[in-house]
Parts: structure tokens; C-alpha cells; sequence
């Protein structure tokens, strides 16, 4: 099982390899939601948009919705979960990626089809957040130790607490500046150390899967923690459109 892990996860490593060498010749422009964006980041997500391309295309040529893509996404990222309760590190970062590449499509599938909607937003960024509890509990599951179980549950609360500092700051009318471990540099920490597990003997495995929760346990609860002071001070400026958000 640990040398099918290695070879698909080398396959996928060369496939990306060859996809980099050919975005790097043809040199696209950024899509809409990555203009003027920077960083290592968002030059893989520019890539990432660029070489996802041809499966939006049979997407639309499949006619399949939007909210279908979704599913699909949650689907792989909950069998992502069990596959890493079970301690199959490799699958559960191959799942995962999968999963993540289709959270990524579903929007570009709803704006080429002209389908996008307040709905559709609504139930990705639900959907989503149900992805990382499941990613977060099946890690706990498989996490032999006390330590390794914390910094799991630590890691699902503190990525929960950044997402509703976000939307509670968004529902009051104030729009807090992206900053610190946000849901995709979240998700590339843990795809890291999930890819690399199945290189390493068992025990320097689990280590550093607990390593890469713990990673996401302080800077994502830094980040909520410094949303809340940055959105707390907006307010307090009068930058909230009213003052009908009810009692304090």
C-alpha cells in the first residue's frame, strides 16, 4: 500500500512538473480573482486556474452544475478523511488535492456557465468549512497520541474561528484586509506534510502530520485572533454601515 502511495504521488508530481514547464512557456495572463495579487501563492493559484482550464471545458460539455462540482469536492475531501483516520497519509493527500482542485472549479464552472449566485457562495462556503472538520477529526482519529489528537482539535477550531471573525466582520459591514493562514495556506501545509508522509517510517510520519496541525493550530489562531482586533477596531472607527447589529 505505502509503494502505490509513492507512485501515485510521484505520477501527480511529474504531471505537475510538465504542467509548470508549459505554463511557464505560455505565460497567461491572471485570471480576475488573482489580479494584481503576488507572492508564491498566487503564482500557484494563477497555474493552478490555467492548467484546471480543460476540465472547466468538459465540465461545461458534461452540463454539470456548479453545485454538482461541489459535491463532488466534499465527496473526495470526506473520503480524504477517512482515508487518513485510517493512517493512508498519501491517499488522503492525493483525495484532498482532488477535492481542492474541485472547490477551486466550481466557481470558475458557475461564472463560464453565468450561474453564479448568492446560493451557490453560500453553500461552498459551508460546504467548505465541513471539509476541514472532517479533514481535521479523521487526522484525530489517526493521531496515536494525547499531543497529536490536541493539536488536531486545535487546528479544526482555530481554522473555524478564522472563517466566522471573516463572516461575522462581513455580516456588521466590514471587510477585514486578507492576512495570516487563510484556508488555502492551510491547505498547502497540510497536502506538504500529508505528501511527504509516506516517504518517512511510520513514527517521523505521524510526527510530521502533528507538526503541520500544530503549524495550523497557532497561525490560524493568531489569525482569528488578529481578525477580531483588526475588525474590532474598524468598528469602533464607525466603518460599520449602521448601528443596528444589535446588542454588544
Amino acid at each position: 500500500m505505502i509503494a502505490a502511495e509513492r507512485i501515485a504521488i510521484v505520477a501527480h508530481a511529474l504531471a505537475a512538473i510538465a504542467s509548470l514547464v508549459a505554463f511557464a512557456v505560455a505565460r497567461p495572463p491572471a485570471p480576475p480573482r488573482l489580479a494584481g495579487r503576488t507572492g508564491a501563492l498566487a503564482a500557484a493559484g494563477r497555474w493552478a486556474y490555467w492548467a484546471s482550464r480543460p476540465m472547466v471545458r468538459g465540465a461545461q460539455a458534461a452540463h454539470l452544475s456548479a453545485n454538482a462540482m461541489t459535491g463532488v469536492g466534499v465527496a473526495l475531501t470526506l473520503l480524504a478523511a477517512l482515508a487518513a483516520g485510517a493512517g493512508f497519509f498519501g491517499w488522503a493527500a492525493l483525495l484532498l488535492l482532488w477535492g481542492g482542485a474541485c472547490d477551486m472549479l466550481d466557481g470558475e464552472l458557475a461564472r463560464a456557465t453565468g450561474t453564479a449566485s448568492a446560493a451557490g457562495a453560500f453553500l461552498d462556503s459551508n460546504l467548505d468549512r465541513v471539509s476541514e472538520i472532517a479533514l481535521f477529526a479523521g487526522l484525530a482519529v489517526a493521531f496515536p497520541d494525547r499531543a497529536g489528537v490536541l493539536w488536531a482539535g486545535g487546528a479544526l477550531v482555530a481554522s473555524l474561528m478564522v472563517s466566522y471573525a471573516r463572516a461575522r466582520g462581513e455580516g456588521l459591514g466590514v471587510a477585514c484586509p486578507p492576512f495570516g493562514l487563510e484556508r488555502p495556506h492551510r491547505l498547502v501545509l497540510m497536502l506538504a506534510a500529508l505528501v511527504a508522509a509516506p516517504f518517512l517510517p511510520r513514527r517521523e510520519a505521524v510526527a510530521v502530520v502533528e507538526l503541520a496541525c500544530a503549524a495550523v493550530a497557532v497561525g490560524a489562531g493568531a489569525t482569528a485572533a488578529g481578525r477580531m482586533v483588526v475588525i474590532h477596531q474598524l468598528l469602533r472607527r464607525g466603518r460599520e454601515p449602521g448601528r443596528a447589529s444589535g446588542p454588544r
